[in-house]
């Protein structure tokens, strides 16, 4: 049977989790920290695989009104080949739920035994490409096969379960704690807010601009010109020896960008503008305003020098306090930065491609 973990069972917990850390690899599994999170989520079982009162095993899976993620599951060494593993299998079947687990893709004796067990419990393998929720900050992807039970996913359950696995299953969008985030001020470093913006964009700015040194002039003339990028649409990162680490622009939309005000902060950099402001206008910031209604994020960028802190997170957490609905678009090959919105409430609308032809994603954010 299985026994979900419990003030009943708790002395069983450090063997249980024992069991699991040894049978699963690093990059596969959660920290203590991680899994104490999880542990707090109602949807998220930790069950234990008993026979009378003898342990068997683990079951971790989440369990959503449609469906069973049948994350990590193995038995103690000692008991395996007794059929235990079928059992527990039959008991989450009970559930009558569509059962989905990831495994790897069968290439070895050990991963083609495992693929065989399941397929004679009747899992089929699904065609998707899947990268797994990731545990730890800094882990590469790992492509991983799906399976499931009775039947192979629909693709609009794919995408809701891959949305539901990024928001809720993976390691959650860590917070900056020894960063200020407030509104540009006067005395701040304009020529670093200005680069900052020039770092979100790698596939427009370096086209527009002859050198970085031309784009932070340019654009640090727009944060005091009516832009987009005027230091009223701006919140800085800051840390406690006064750097700033980070910007977010944001805007209530909808709004108008206006060609005038642009060119103008050509002229007072003093740099020469070409034909190619007029197409980086249209194609790119003539655009940005026209959502309908909520706000519009612009541009998110941590200087190199302090990522992987948790500032792009708090950046974001603090553009979107008390929206209703907010906007933005990423490029996709960016998946770094997409699925931290996804774990902050974003969801993807709809695939387009961006200037250049760059593959990007139009994401939404309601409260």
């Amino acid at each position: 049977m299985l026994e979900r973990l419990s003030n009943n069972n708790i002395n069983l917990f450090e063997r249980a989790f024992a069991l699991y850390k040894s049978s699963f690899p690093e990059e596969e599994r959660r920290d203590e920290a991680e899994q104490e999170r999880a542990l707090k989520k109602d949807d998220y079982h930790f069950d234990l695989i008993m026979d009378g009162d003898t342990f068997i095993g683990v079951m971790l899976y989440w369990e959503t009104d449609n469906l069973v993620f049948l994350e990590h599951f193995t038995t103690c060494p000692e008991i395996r080949g007794n059929g235990y593993g079928k059992k527990a299998l039959d008991l989450l079947k009970a559930k009558n739920k569509l059962i989905l687990l990831e495994i790897e893709t069968p290439a070895d004796e050990i991963t083609q035994r495992r693929y065989g067990f399941y397929k004679r419990n009747g899992f089929v393998m699904n065609s998707v490409l899947h990268i797994q929720a990731k545990y730890h900050v800094g882990d590469e992807d790992l492509e991983l096969k799906v399976l499931t039970y009775p039947r192979a996913l629909e693709n609009d359950e794919y995408r809701d379960f891959y949305e539901y696995m990024t928001r809720e299953i993976g390691i959650q969008a860590n917070k900056a704690t020894d960063i200020t985030i407030r509104k540009l001020e006067d005395g701040d470093d304009l020529n670093q807010v200005a680069k900052l913006i020039y770092l979100t964009d790698p596939y427009v700015y370096p086209r527009w601009f002859d050198s970085i040194e031309d784009g932070i002039s340019v654009i640090k003339e727009m944060i005091s010109l009516p832009t987009l990028y005027n230091k009223e649409n701006i919140a800085v990162a800051v840390m406690p020896n006064g750097v700033v680490a980070g910007i977010v622009v944001s805007k209530q939309a909808p709004f108008v960008e206006n060609y005038e005000d642009v060119c103008k902060a050509f002229e007072l950099s003093k740099i020469p503008m070409d034909s190619r402001t007029k197409d980086v206008f249209n194609a790119y910031y003539a655009k940005m305003g026209q959502e309908e209604d909520g706000y519009y994020i612009a541009n998110i960028s941590v200087d190199p020098d302090y990522r992987n802190r948790g500032i792009a997170a708090s950046l974001l957490s603090y553009a979107i306090k008390d929206k209703s609905h907010c906007s933005l678009e990423c490029v996709i090959a960016n998946q770094g930065a997409w699925r931290l919105y996804q774990r902050m409430g974003f969801k993807i609308a709809f695939e387009y491609p961006g200037v250049h032809g760059i593959p990007c994603y139009k994401m939404n954010y309601r409260r």
